[in-house]
């Protein structure tokens, strides 16, 4: 398996989006939330999606060079329009705008339609929180690929959630997560590294449980996480990105996608300084824990990521074999030639 410093993933996409037609300014949002989230550990969103965007691009889904823009807005909310573009590069658009109205207004609300796949939510959360705003991000769908609870075929998408709140001097608390038992992308991870799922999180295309993520490719479905509760969130990421935000009546060929963008001013009940203050202390709390058998140590939600994204910038990102070898053919197919490993 190859090992990529995060300066080189970095390149490398950069030179396959500007062949594949990606000007500068948006190659450089899209790939670096690829690179980021492969800094984090969350493989299943970084530079395994180069191929699928690649050929996206290719077949018109992705308008690369599109600019998103705003249908209604008032002081507190906004409706977006993705144009099709690199998801990242329409939610990152939602994401600033929501920061920006929430720290003029202490809340808003922004809904983003006709969007791409947006990538690792966590993103666009810590981005928020890293500038005193608590936000919420969700992104649902009806779909085949996660079964409902009691069910035996696909009736949501992954819907992930994520939420980002900041911290003082301990660092901002980042929750992300699919409403399915593993997200749709480390099943994709799995079969690139040949290893089996963990049980429990999917079905066979005859609904029979399964741990080979190959079944999933072949006609088989997710679970939701935690049985009925993950199967309500899932319920209302659909509510909330769909039907809130009317995606219907801005669907196309392309297909129908809505994300929907809650967020808060840190500092709207109270001073933001007291706020990130008792965040530390709640932080604090939760390590003081005991940690159970088999633990080092009791952390909250965002701390395993700067810890991989710590040791991935020393260390390098590992790469699996099948996943770089789909990165070099997606490459020779805008034109250009990846020199090994």
């Amino acid at each position: 398996m190859p090992t990529f410093s995060a300066e080189r993933l970095r390149e490398i996409a950069t030179a396959i989006f500007r062949a594949a037609g990606a000007n500068p300014e948006p190659t450089a949002i899209v790939v670096d939330h690829l690179v980021s989230a492969n800094l984090a550990g969350h493989d299943s969103h970084g530079v395994l999606r180069i191929p699928a965007y690649v050929r996206a691009i290719q077949e018109g889904r992705i308008q690369p060079n599109n600019e998103p823009r705003i249908l209604r807005e008032t002081n507190v909310a906004a409706l977006v329009d993705g144009n099709w573009t690199f998801g990242q590069v329409s939610v990152q658009f939602g994401t600033d705008l929501a920061i920006d109205r929430a720290r003029t207004h202490g809340v808003a609300v922004v809904g983003v339609v006709r969007c791409n796949h947006i990538g690792r939510l966590g993103t666009y959360t810590a981005h928020a929180a890293a500038q005193g705003v608590v936000m919420m991000v969700t992104t649902g769908a009806l779909g085949r690929s996660v079964a409902p609870y009691g069910g035996r075929q696909g009736a949501f998408g992954t819907n992930p959630v994520s939420f980002g709140f900041p911290a003082g001097t301990h660092p901002d608390i980042m929750i992300d997560f699919a409403t399915s038992a593993i997200a749709g992308g480390k099943v994709m991870v799995a079969r690139a590294k040949h290893e089996p799922v963990p049980p429990g999180c999917l079905l066979d295309r005859d609904g029979n449980p399964t741990t080979d993520p190959n079944a999933y490719f072949n006609g088989g479905f997710l679970l939701p996480f935690g049985g009925h509760k993950g199967s309500a969130l899932a319920l209302l990421s659909v509510l909330l990105s769909q039907a809130l935000l009317g995606a219907s009546e801005y669907a196309d060929s392309a297909g129908l996608t809505g994300t929907f963008i809650l967020a808060l001013d840190a500092g709207l009940f109270r001073d933001r300084s007291a706020v990130e203050a008792e965040t530390d202390r709640i932080v604090a709390r939760i390590h003081a824990v005991p940690p159970a058998e088999g633990f080092d140590a009791v952390l909250v939600p965002g701390e395993p990521e700067v810890r991989t994204a710590e040791r991935r910038q020393r260390d390098g990102i590992p790469v699996p074999d099948d996943t770089w070898a789909e990165i070099v053919a997606a490459a020779r197919t805008v034109g250009l030639t990846l020199a090994a490993p």
